[in-house]
């Protein structure tokens, strides 16, 4: 059986950066899928009824269906950041503080995350039909908020609804840093393709078993082969970046998006959120979007400070936009009936929506979240971003 590399005393440890700027871009561009599918996902017959080809028409409610995709690209961002951050750590110094890893962990997600539970809980505003109830929030409190989705479905308005996912996220944290510490590369390969079995089958015993969209859609499970994407890349690359031609990154983005906007398409035309269709083809096609999107990005040059910033502020903009959604419906009057819609509400819907959503999240990073994050730096072993 192999094991993990021993620790030479000799070779002192040295805390080198793994930050990827391109990949603070691509934290952006996954929240922005999501934000676009709250913010923008109208039925065919709104364009088509403002004059815009059918065709066109199609393909902007199909990309904008399949945005909330964004949070399986999050998904398989986190496991290969976090794989590719623990076997460094392991090479370097012999072994994973576990402990520490949790702590940075805590310092990262949990400021954030049980602040908007509390504001969601504390302002009636962000829970406007009282669906935000003990079943809920106890389970959120204690990083499972998901699977209160699964079990009693979603609530329809509530501003701490995008959590679920980091719950998922929070899930996968705790798990699997003791497992990475105890297996060799080959064997955490193997322990990726069980997740990736694991996911096929847990989704057709959802399919077979229930007739809940959300009992899929919200299960931990049913994500697993996303995140085995990220893992399998961490290794492939083993911390390099890709060498291959800008013209082969170009057809795998494109190659993401198309999967994406035709799983947007079924999913809207066919209703298809429990099928065969979906669950043999479907899913796995998301999971392959995220795979080859990742590795078209990593190494890419992105030289936009404002967009690694929006990426550096992005947990921020995933956390708050539905608050920012709901404040900005008020104060525009939108009554979500689409055929009273213009183009200058839905506009100004979005507009107005995005920027408050980037201001509320930089107030946020510079005084709630930074000095935590400073905090978190005397727990670092191998440096990532900076803050």
């Amino acid at each position: 059986m192999s094991t993990p590399p021993k620790h030479n005393p000799s070779k002192p440890a040295v805390k080198r950066s793994l930050y990827r700027p391109e990949l603070d871009a691509l934290r952006f561009i996954a929240f922005f899928g999501v934000f676009l599918f709250h913010t923008a996902y109208y039925p065919v017959g709104f364009y088509v009824s403002h004059h815009v080809p059918r065709i066109f028409a199609e393909v902007l409610n199909a990309a904008t269906a399949g945005g909330k995709y964004g949070v399986d690209l999050f998904f398989a961002l986190s496991s290969y950041l976090i794989t590719d951050l623990l076997i460094r750590e392991r090479e370097q110094y012999g072994s994973l503080d576990v402990r520490f890893f949790y702590l940075r962990r805590i310092l990262r997600i949990w400021p954030l995350y049980y602040f908007v539970i509390i504001i969601t809980v504390l302002v009636p505003f962000f829970d406007p039909n009282h669906e935000f109830g003990l079943k809920y929030v106890l389970p959120f409190v204690l990083l499972s908020g998901n699977w209160a989705y699964v079990a009693f479905g979603g609530p329809n308005r509530v501003g701490a609804s995008p959590l679920w996912s980091v719950s998922v996220e929070e899930q996968f944290y705790l798990l699997w840093p003791p497992i990475v510490a105890r297996l060799s590369r080959q064997q955490i390969i193997y322990a990726a393709l069980g997740m990736i079995v694991i996911a096929n089958f847990s989704r057709v015993m959802i399919l077979v078993s229930s007739d809940s969209s959300m009992a899929l859609w919200a299960n931990t499970f049913a994500h697993l082969d996303s995140i085995a994407a990220g893992i399998l890349l961490a290794i492939m690359l083993h911390g390099r970046a890709p060498s291959i031609r800008p013209t082969t990154r170009i057809a795998l983005l494109i190659c993401g998006a198309v999967c994406i906007t035709l799983r947007g398409h079924f999913q809207t035309t066919t209703n298809d959120s429990l099928s065969w269709g979906t669950t043999l083809f479907g899913w796995p096609a998301v999971a392959a979007a995220c795979a080859m999107t990742l590795f078209a990005f990593i190494g890419l040059k992105v030289e936009q400070p404002w967009l690694q910033y929006l990426g550096k502020i992005s947990y921020g903009l995933y956390s708050y936009h539905v608050f920012c959604i709901m404040v900005v419906d008020r104060l525009l009057e939108i009554q979500h009936r689409f055929r009273e819609h213009t183009f200058l509400h839905a506009a100004l819907r979005e507009i107005i929506s995005l920027g408050l959503t980037i201001a509320v999240s930089a107030v946020s990073y510079a005084v709630l979240e930074k000095p935590f994050l400073k905090l978190k730096e005397k727990f670092t072993r191998v440096r990532s971003r900076p803050i």
